[in-house]
């Protein structure tokens, strides 16, 4: 039988309409069939098996006297045992019927397919699901919850995991096609999900809680060595093995119990070939004491995956709590999400710039109440020489919210063809805003370079779109990849809202304010961050031009009142005439095939999730085992006790009352 090196997995492409179901049935048949003879040999089971699996295009030259190093093991292992069966739990079925392992009859039941992956389901426990208070089913992932929030978990946070997992596919795929380039695959490797590649990347989630991620990488992504699924909580790993356990995934998926950061640390001075391909930190708040040890524990050209839910600290409410944390003051403005996303990649190209080491951001989203950022990790001393010209100062006005930036260095070329750096001069403004007299407040540094890979996003895009209902939000991650793709890389952007507040005009269409810049020569787009957004690269004068010709067609050039922002702003004779006639590149491609590029309220009352509940410290120490102790009502989460004094005071008030009324009238 021959096997293509680097065929990728994907039956849907490959069968027909109908032809899952009548797989799915021939398979179960055949092994009816075995289990009525017992005396039929193992052999023609695989050779049946093989040949179905040649049908969605797997193919590799492949022979049962072959076998993988670690099937090898496992049947020594279970030969000296005296057993001529595999009960190896942390053995793939899927590897053992590649591989020709004489157990797969008695380890495989039956094959599924599920959104467009071929999945056997071996003979293996079942768990009693109603001791858990919830089961979740999520992609390829099915969880078990525990009772009273003792594991944290969003659902709301669904399209961050897929947006994960569709990244870290795409970056597997790139690490595998390299090694293929370098013929430093086994020829016997199969890349497929819920496969063990031994030439695979390897992952470490620091904060797993649940095991979710985890698990769906490795139900998900093809193309995987390990995953570690760390927690430092002894409930969640408890969990954590449960779910593994539960989603047969053992060969793959590793529990650990441990301090994320301590245990980055200790991957640090490792050789480069034992460190991580990636790393996921998706912490409750921030993850800024995590991002030195992220840093160094990462492989060269790994990939960097970081969560920040502390949202509010970064979009200008604290400062200096930001600065605190990420080494930037934030700024509230408009252009605030933007601005949050750029202080984080700072944060990692500074903690990356003091081991040599730089950053070069694939995909960097604000999404719902969180921002997540996917860099690549690489080491260069050179390169690590333009940092400073990649970062800047932010001078924000407080009336009209103009920008300006100033990069803290500078990078040229001389005469000889050699790059010199140099400081930056400055500051780009005066004291005092030229358009509406404001004092500027002073922002960052932040990350001033590009956001996004495009050509990185574009094939995640088309990945995507080939099995749309692999993922539960792929349409919503089309939409805002898109989105992305079509954004100017110029840092931060003015809102059409707040442009039209300051100077009392009623707001237009967007496409009427985006033609008026085209038509000037400027080019300009949206941000997924807004959806009122206006990217330019089009000098705030131009713009302030554009909105005093809205205002004189719209007759509200007098109304101001004197002194005020608008006042002033409008007090100036606009330096051309804007003409809003529609433009034919006015409308985003986006917008035009109808994508969701923005996302309405996923569900009521949805945000953040309170934080998973803690046992006291004498329970957690006496429990030995899974055995997890309540905690009542009573004992007490401030939501119950919130609600037990609600109205303590109202009711207190209303007796005091009743009772005067009632002596009065004795």
């Amino acid at each position: 039988m021959e096997f293509v090196k680097g065929q990728l997995f994907e039956p849907e492409n490959d069968l027909p309409g109908g032809a899952y179901a009548t797989h799915t049935d021939s398979l179960e048949n055949k092994h009816d069939e075995q289990q009525e003879n017992p005396q039929s040999q193992n052999s023609e089971l695989f050779e049946q098996k093989v040949s179905d699996v040649n049908q969605f295009n797997i193919s590799r030259t492949y022979d049962q006297s072959h076998h993988l190093p670690a099937l090898e093991t496992m049947k020594t292992e279970a030969a000296s045992n005296g057993s001529d069966e595999c009960n190896r739990n942390d053995s793939s079925p899927a590897v053992n019927l590649l591989a020709g392992n004489e157990c797969n009859a008695q380890q495989v039941n039956s094959w599924k397919i599920d959104r467009g992956v071929l999945i056997p389901l071996p003979h293996g426990r079942e768990t009693d699901k109603a001791a858990y208070a919830h089961v979740i089913k999520e992609g390829n992932a099915e969880i078990l919850f525990p009772k009273k929030n003792e594991v944290f978990y969003n659902p709301v946070q669904e399209f961050n995991r897929d947006l994960t997992c569709a990244v870290i596919s795409q970056f597997s795929k790139l690490n595998y096609d390299t090694q293929c380039m370098a013929s430093l695959v086994d020829d016997h490797a199969v890349f497929a999900p819920g496969v063990r590649l031994e030439s695979g990347v390897t992952i470490f989630e620091g904060l797993s809680a649940s095991g979710l991620r985890s698990i769906r990488f490795a139900l998900e992504i093809p193309g995987i060595k390990t995953v570690l699924c760390n927690d430092m909580s002894y409930d969640a790993v408890e969990n954590i093995k449960q779910n593994i356990t539960h989603n047969r995934v053992e060969n793959i998926v590793q529990p650990s119990q441990s301090d994320a950061a301590a245990y980055m640390y200790s991957y640090a001075s490792k050789r480069e070939a034992e460190k991580f391909d990636v790393i996921d930190l998706d912490p409750y708040g921030s993850p800024a004491i995590f991002l030195d040890a992220a840093v160094q524990a990462i492989k060269n050209g790994g990939l960097l995956c970081v969560t920040c839910t502390d949202t509010a600290v970064l979009c200008g409410n604290g400062a200096e709590t930001c600065f605190a944390k990420y080494g930037g003051m934030s700024l509230r403005a408009k252009f605030c999400h933007e601005m949050a996303l750029r202080l984080l990649l700072n944060s990692l190209e500074s903690h990356a710039n003091h081991y040599s080491r730089y950053i070069v951001p694939l995909v960097s989203i604000s999404a719902d109440f969180y921002i997540r950022v996917f860099v690549r990790v690489y080491t260069s001393a050179k390169d690590v020489k333009n940092s400073a010209s990649k970062r800047a100062l932010v001078f924000s006005c407080t009336g009209c919210e103009s920008f300006h930036l100033l990069h803290m260095g500078k990078s040229l070329v001389n005469d000889s063809d050699h790059v010199i750096y140099k400081n930056s001069t400055g500051p780009p403004v005066s004291h005092n805003c030229k358009h509406c007299s404001s004092p500027h407040h002073l922002g960052g540094p932040i990350w001033a370079g590009s956001l996004y890979d495009v050509e990185f996003i574009n094939s995640v895009i088309q990945k995507t779109g080939q099995n749309v209902n692999a993922l539960g939000t792929s349409k919503r991650i089309i939409g805002v990849l898109t989105v992305m793709t079509e954004e100017l890389e110029v840092p931060l952007y003015y809102s059409l809202d707040k442009l039209c507040n300051v100077v009392h005009v009623s707001q237009p269409k967007a496409i009427i304010i985006r033609s008026a810049l085209l038509n000037a020569g400027f080019k300009v787009s949206g941000s997924h961050c807004n959806s009122n957004a206006i990217k330019t690269n089009a000098p705030s004068d131009t713009l302030w031009d554009i909105m005093r010709s809205l205002a004189i067609q719209q007759n509200k050039v007098l109304g101001s009142k004197p002194g005020t922002v608008a006042a002033i702003i409008l007090g100036k004779e606009p330096s051309f005439k804007a003409i809003f006639e529609k433009h034919p590149d006015s409308e985003p491609a986006s917008k035009k095939a109808r994508l969701v590029r923005f996302q309405a309220n996923p569900e009521p009352d949805w945000g953040p999730k309170p934080k998973a509940k803690k046992r006291p410290a004498a329970a957690a120490a006496a429990v030995d085992g899974p055995d997890v102790m309540e905690i009542s009502e009573e004992s007490g989460s401030p939501q119950s006790k919130r609600a037990a004094n609600q109205g303590t005071k109202k009711r207190a008030k209303e007796k005091v009352q009743r009772e005067l009324f009632e002596a009065l009238c004795l």
